[in-house]
């Protein structure tokens, strides 16, 4: 097997790069996968959650 010699040019691929990058590690199923995808979306909708209840509470205690 032959390596080429030098550094290579933008753009250009390595004879031993075998397109690992193309490939995502994150695991996509599982506890672990499961567990982070409901801490997500618990962090994106508490806020727009918590308004709703504070509005509601204050509303609430007026009537």
């Amino acid at each position: 097997m032959s390596f080429p010699e030098g550094p290579r040019k933008p753009g250009e691929q390595s004879a031993t790069d075998d397109g690992a990058d193309a490939v995502d590690h994150a695991p996509t199923d599982g506890l672990i996968a499961t567990v982070l995808e409901a801490l997500w979306t618990h962090s994106e909708t508490w806020a727009d959650r918590y308004v709703e209840m504070r509005v509601d509470a204050r509303l609430g205690s007026r009537e």
